[in-house]
Order: C-alpha cells, then sequence, then structure tokens
C-alpha cells in the first residue's frame, strides 16, 4: 500500500469523524429538546440528558478537530504572516505545521496513555449511571493521532502557497 492509498484512507477517517460529529452535536440538540419538553410540560426531568450532552460534546469536539485541520480551518493570527517578507512567510509557515506536528503528537501520547490507564484500572465516569471513562476520553487521542497526521502532511514545503499564507497564516482560506 502506498503512501497515496494511505492518506486516501486517512481523508475517509476524516471524513466519517466529521460526520460521528455531525450526530453528536444532533445528540445534543435532541438531548436538549426532550430535556426541555419532558421537565416544563411534564415535570419529568431526564437523568440522562446531561450526561449524553457531554459524552457527546467530548467525542463531537475530538471527532471534528481532524477535519478542520484537514481543511485548515483553525483560528490563526495572519496579521504576523502579513508583515512578514514574502520570502520568509513560507519557512515560517512550515515551522508552523511542525510546531503542530510535535504539539498534537505530543498531545496524542499524553491523552492516549491516559485512556489506557482507565482501561486498565476500570476508571468509571461517576454520574447517575456510571460508565467506562475511556469509551469517551479515547476521542481525544483519536483527534489528536489525526490532526497529528494532517499537519504532516501540510510539511511538504514546495506546497506551501507563499500568498495565500501570507494572509491567511497558513490556515483557511483568503
Amino acid at each position: 500500500m502506498t503512501m497515496h492509498h494511505l492518506f486516501v484512507l486517512h481523508d475517509k477517517v476524516t471524513i466519517a469523524g466529521y460526520y460521528l460529529a455531525c450526530l453528536a452535536l444532533a445528540a445534543i440538540f435532541g438531548s436538549y429538546i426532550i430535556e426541555v419538553f419532558l421537565r416544563y410540560f411534564f415535570n419529568a426531568p431526564q437523568w440522562w440528558a446531561s450526561e449524553a450532552v457531554s459524552y457527546s460534546l467530548c467525542i463531537g469536539t475530538f471527532s471534528m478537530m481532524p477535519y478542520v485541520t484537514w481543511k485548515k480551518g483553525h483560528v490563526a493570527v495572519a496579521i504576523i504572516f502579513e508583515i512578514l517578507p514574502i520570502k520568509v512567510v513560507r519557512p515560517v509557515v512550515w515551522l508552523t505545521y511542525f510546531l503542530g506536528v510535535i504539539t498534537c503528537a505530543l498531545s496524542a501520547w499524553f491523552c492516549f496513555d491516559e485512556s489506557w490507564r482507565q482501561w486498565v484500572n476500570d476508571v468509571n465516569i461517576m454520574a447517575v449511571e456510571p460508565v467506562p471513562k475511556y469509551l469517551i476520553s479515547i476521542f481525544i487521542p483519536f483527534g489528536f493521532i489525526s490532526s497529528t497526521i494532517h499537519f504532516f502532511r501540510f510539511l511538504d514545503y514546495n506546497k506551501i502557497d507563499t500568498l495565500s499564507a501570507s494572509m491567511t497564516g497558513g490556515f483557511g482560506n483568503s
């Protein structure tokens, strides 16, 4: 299997994460609607609604993270890149991507280590209904690992568009 095929597979996993995040957002919305309706119209609050929102928020955030990275949708302070001389922009943008690789890889390592600890020690989220914590927290290292791969893919120095990067800081569209 070539690198191109692995990157195509990674893109498909990223798109699947996007749809999972959309489902998580729908779960948050639905849980709130059900909770408000049942609480205020039937005086029957639901024990699971708050937990569903919390879990869905974690799952949605870290499932969407690789997609946002892939599409370069992060917030960027582009003024720094706008004031730099144009010939310096490409190496600085490359350095930004490289720092993204390092930061996301380290974050993935720490988060995976914690998720592994939770699994080994059978740690539960102690709410109304105990839930194995790793079932929720495993989405955190997934998001960081996948974003690390996207940042790594951005490191092709010759593919960095200097003019666009000088206006967007290497992220987003100009």
